[in-house]
């Protein structure tokens, strides 16, 4: 039987994997790529052929985590539901799995601040968002205002709390929060009554 190597895949999964572990461990700023190589069994010119430094590792280790997160949130999502139920069961499932993945927490506390993958990210977030708030205040679910600097405050205020989230470790009184602010964009007393049920 022939030696089988390892599919290209699956050395940067390892890698990735291992980055996370060093990551979590160390911290980014004390873990090195030979400590990222070494715990992923490769040679630190492996790890060069997939990334060109540690940012960049980092970079694609936090859009891996960030899109896990996103399809949790997702999943929270129901389209037969009212905006509010859907923006307060997306925001409080994205914000409680932070603590459920401890190495990811570490890792993203330290890389959350990269700048330009933090900036992409609510980028790409605001369209789905934004139109999530004009089908709400079409049917009359949220105060009328411009969706598309509110879809922008309430990413800047989840990407806050996530933040505070990754800092302190408890979520509760972050969701609470955020659960109050998106609260308070209904239309009706009712409306927010319920929500808040």
């Amino acid at each position: 039987m022939g030696r089988r190597e390892p599919k290209p895949r699956d050395t940067k999964e390892r890698i990735m994997e291992a980055a996370l572990a060093e990551f979590g461990a160390r911290g980014f700023a004390e873990a090195s790529i030979d400590d990222v190589a070494a715990r992923a069994g490769v040679t630190k010119g492996a790890v060069y052929y997939y990334f060109t430094d540690k940012a960049d590792l980092a970079r694609d280790l936090q859009k891996l985590l960030a899109d896990r997160l996103a399809a949790e949130a997702m999943e929270a999502i129901d389209p037969a539901a009212d905006t509010l139920s859907n923006l307060i069961g997306g925001f409080d499932a994205w914000l409680r799995a932070l603590t459920v993945h401890d190495e990811a927490r570490f890792f993203l506390r330290d890389c959350w601040a990269i700048t330009e993958v933090a900036e992409s990210r609510l980028d790409e977030w605001v369209e789905p968002i934004r139109s999530m708030l004009a089908e709400g205040m079409a049917r009359g679910e949220l105060v009328p205002m411009d969706p598309d600097a509110l879809a922008r405050v309430l990413l800047g205020a989840w990407s806050e709390a996530t933040l505070h989230i990754l800092q302190s470790g408890r979520p509760d009184e972050t969701v609470a929060v955020v659960r109050h602010l998106v609260v308070s964009l209904a239309a009706t007393r009712r409306l927010r009554e319920r929500a808040k049920a």
